[in-house]
Formats: structure tokens, sequence, C-alpha cells
């Protein structure tokens, strides 16, 4: 497996990729977003298959799903890999015993500025005071706080953790990161951001080769993404 094969792979498991076991030395990764986000998956689609990721499908695949959380229907996007033994170590590192998706207690030593990249792109929320929050919500508290540590040990980054409620009154938790220590990463990001998601980042095309002391003044809403965890 490539370095930029498995940098995206975990930026993706760490976001809505999904990855899941068949048999004792096998394992797939599948990925899904919003429809709105098709320039996005299709630049992931392209990219890992481009690095040797054997694919189900040469296309993208469209579907509806219902989202549980807002009672809606919406279409997705989703393509998917083979069942491949190469894929097995990255299962054993991200499924307990149960099959559940988790965040393993070293996960520091798999971030990378691509990895984080990706993560961002997948599963990153813009923000309108600026900064960028990780909808970190399908995680518990150990695994948020493991993450945010993470953060801190790997790129220095000063994060916070905000509580949020959902429609049903639950509470789940997500790692923000602030405006100031976002445009402190954003030059290391840039390179491996789609364009289609630079917003997220608050930036522009424009600035996506050259970002040193560019401090976005964008004041766009918050993006609520129905696929967020």
């Amino acid at each position: 497996m490539s370095k930029i094969l498995r940098e995206t792979l975990i930026g993706a498991i760490l976001g809505d990729a999904h990855i899941g076991k068949t048999g004792l030395n096998k394992a797939f990764i599948s990925f899904e977003q919003s429809s709105k986000k098709m320039e996005y998956i299709n630049y992931l689609h392209d990219l890992v298959k481009k690095e040797g990721l054997p694919l189900l499908s040469d296309t993208v695949k469209t579907y509806t799903r219902t989202d549980s959380r807002y009672n809606i229907k919406n279409n997705s996007l989703y393509f998917r890999s083979q069942s491949l033994e190469e894929l097995k170590p990255l299962a054993d590192i991200f499924l307990d015993e149960t099959g559940k998706k988790c965040i393993p207690k070293n996960i520091e030593d798999e971030l990378t500025h691509r990895s984080l990249a990706v993560w961002i792109m997948d599963d990153g929320q813009q923000v309108k005071r600026g900064g960028v929050t990780l909808c970190t919500d399908s995680y518990d508290e150990d695994e948020v706080n493991i993450l945010k540590e993470a953060l801190k040990e790997k790129f220095n980054l000063e994060t916070s953790i905000h509580n949020k409620k959902s429609k049903t009154g639950s509470i789940y938790k997500r790692i923000y990161i602030p405006k100031a220590e976002l445009e402190e990463i954003k030059p290391n990001l840039l390179p491996h951001i789609h364009d289609s998601m630079l917003y997220k980042v608050n930036s522009e095309i424009s600035f996506k080769q050259n970002t040193e002391g560019f401090i976005s003044d964008q004041e766009s809403e918050m993006e609520i993404d129905m696929l967020d965890n």
C-alpha cells in the first residue's frame, strides 16, 4: 500500500468511511457522502483507484438513504473497495472486538497532514467565526479526548471540545480547531484539499498554492452536513 493511499484511508476512516472485516484475513472500506459533495467523492474515488485500491465498481453509485437523526431521506453517493488482505491491518486498528469503529490510543502515530486534510474534507464543518469543527459524534468521550490530544501532540494544535445536543436530546462531542490554529497549519493542509472543499478551511482556490500570511475574513454560514458522524 502506498504512503498516499494509507494516509488517505486513515483520514477517510476517521471521517465518514466505513471499514469492515470479511472472513478472517480480509477487510473492505466503503465511502459515502451526500449528493452535494459529488466533486469531492469523485475526486476521492479517482485518487484511491489511482493509488492502487481495487474497487467493486469503476463509477460512484447513487442511492437514497434515510437519516434517522433527522427523519428525512437524502441522496447519497457511494463506492466500495474489494475485500482485501492488505486492508486487514487497518481494520485491526480501527475496529473493536464487536466490529464497531473505534479510535486507537496510538492514533497520533497514524496522523499526517494529508490524513488530517482528508478528515476535514470528509467530516469537517465550516464555522462562521472561522476555524473548523470535526464532527466526532459517533465517538465516545474518551475517544474524542484521544483525538484532541493526538492533534496537540502531532501538530501542536490547541483545540477545544464542544457539546452538541441532538433532536432526541442526546449529547455528543465535537472537536473545534480555532481560526488562529487553523491558519497556522493551513499551508500544510492545502496541497491535499480538493478545490471543492476549500471552503471548509475558509479558503479559496486562488489561495491554494500560496496561503502563507493569509487570514480569511469569510463569514459564510456553518454548513450542516447530513452525513456527519
